[in-house]
């Protein structure tokens, strides 16, 4: 048993425990900066029961299939905590170098991009089924690396088993009709020891029937965008989709992100998670409440509000047995 403490100025608080894949050995990490994220990692699952592709409802679909759409994401680029988020994810699957890694729902390639300075001898296959998407990021003026694209469906990948030596999805599991089938095709791909990473904004672990009531609400005012295959997940539930599949789960690290603003501006599907707070807040003020105790707060004034709380995402690996 080894414990670690560590102070760093870039914006994150630290804790928790890391199973390491070659030692066994646990950590506990401590890191302090200016107002970032809260990070808890532990390596045992919580008995608790995509950006852009498969399995969508239709209306979602099509914004992703649309052009004019994927060229207006692209140049979204990356705030400070998807940055941040990105670098863990990049850590997560510890490479070398010479990696044959899968991006799933790869998108325009924005994760690919900052992957690619890693990458020595290697390559990064980009899977969509969004053809606008990939479209985009052909066209980039300056083209990422060691990238390679191709169509795909995630629940049914156009590659031999035992293929990629990596894989991951960032941003996207959440809208997979078919999240079983999904890590269960990257199981297959991957070869024996290879490993996925996952990384996935998450609710809160239901603890009573108000936390189902308000998980079912969040989830149905997302589907009215993303489609009725959308569907939010705690960090538990992804680790149990990916132990069910055949993974060996070694770490799992949740990341919360505090935030205090006027309106939901640079917070992912902000737009809607405020759509729904102020929905809750008429038809249901016990949900409401609860929201505000697991989520934010609100303070509506004229046609803004005053938003103050926090939002988690998971990072989670799942290794394929030897």
């Amino acid at each position: 048993m080894a414990d670690e403490h560590k102070h760093e100025h870039k914006g994150t608080h630290e804790h928790g425990h890391d199973h390491n894949d070659h030692d066994h050995s646990h950590s506990h990490e401590d890191a302090h900066a200016h107002g970032g994220a809260h990070v808890h990692e532990d390596t045992h699952a919580h008995d608790h029961e995509h950006g852009h592709s498969h399995d969508h409802g239709d209306d979602h679909k099509s914004r992703f299939h649309d052009p004019a759409h994927a060229a207006e994401f692209d140049q979204r680029g990356m705030s400070d905590m998807r940055s941040h988020l990105t670098t863990k994810l990049i850590e997560a699957l510890t490479l070398k170098g010479d990696e044959l890694i899968l991006d799933l729902a790869t998108g325009t390639g924005r994760v690919a991009r900052p992957l690619a300075q890693q990458i020595k001898n290697g390559r990064i296959v980009g899977v969509d089924e969004a053809m606008a998407m990939l479209d985009v990021g052909h066209q980039h003026k300056e083209p990422i690396a060691h990238y390679v694209q191709s169509a795909g469906e995630a629940d049914k990948l156009p590659f031999k088993s035992g293929t990629f030596d990596r894989a991951f999805v960032s941003f996207s599991l959440h809208h997979f009709g078919n999240p079983a089938g999904v890590v269960s095709e990257v199981l297959r791909v991957l070869k024996n020891g290879g490993r996925f990473v996952v990384l996935d904004p998450i609710i809160e672990e239901a603890k009573d029937s108000v936390d189902i009531a308000l998980e079912a609400k969040i989830n149905q005012v997302f589907r009215r965008t993303h489609g009725g295959g959308f569907r939010f997940h705690t960090a538990s539930s992804i680790q149990r989709l990916l132990t069910k599949a055949g993974y060996r789960v070694p770490r799992t690290s949740v990341l919360s992100y505090p935030f205090n603003q006027e309106g939901m501006d640079g917070l992912p599907t902000g737009r809607h998670w405020l759509e729904a707070a102020l929905e809750l807040e008429k038809e249901a003020p016990e949900l409401a409440e609860r929201m505000k105790k697991n989520y934010f707060t609100w303070h509506s004034h004229g046609d803004h509000a005053h938003v103050k709380g926090s939002f988690s995402y998971a990072l989670i690996t799942g290794v394929k047995p030897a």
